[in-house]
């Protein structure tokens, strides 16, 4: 059986939308910010972030990026990103998820919002993992984001 969980994750971000949105978007920014922590490695193998695109990783720790992920783009555009994701752990699928990003403008720059709608087929523990892991990456991609270098 699996375990349904809901996470909604905000933040306001000092950038324009547009400049949030390339940080999201583009490949190696997208690496730099998604890692949770400097021992954690994220390791982007295909890309294509357009309707219909995918994407696959190799995620975990630095020394051996062991869970895999496959995620399908359906909608790419500046206010709206949402995809489809599934981690797989020593070929065992361990979750599936939507991941949806709303970007608007706001009086600091940018608000996100981040809506994740996961099925746990490895219990109801992945969650706490699912809000840390996430929580720890959109820190990271609020403070590239803002940062002065626009790389």
């Amino acid at each position: 059986m699996a375990d349904f969980e809901t996470l909604i994750l905000e933040r306001d971000i000092a950038c324009s939308p547009d400049r949030l949105f390339y940080v999201i978007t583009n490949r190696d920014t997208r690496q730099k910010w998604s890692a949770p922590n400097d021992d954690s490695v994220v390791i982007i193998d295909e890309y294509d972030c357009r309707a219909g695109g995918h994407e696959k990783t190799r995620c975990g720790p630095k020394e051996a990026p062991e869970f895999n992920t496959v995620g399908l783009f359906h909608v790419v555009t500046p206010e709206f990103l949402s995809f489809t994701e599934t981690l797989v752990v020593g070929g065992q699928t361990m979750s599936i998820s939507l991941c949806s990003h709303e970007i608007s403008k706001n009086e600091t720059g940018s608000a996100l919002r981040v809506t994740l709608q996961i099925a746990s087929l490895a219990g109801p523990d992945l969650f706490k993992d699912y809000s840390n892991g996430w929580s720890a990456a959109l820190d990271n991609l609020a403070a590239l984001a803002s940062s002065s270098d626009q790389s």
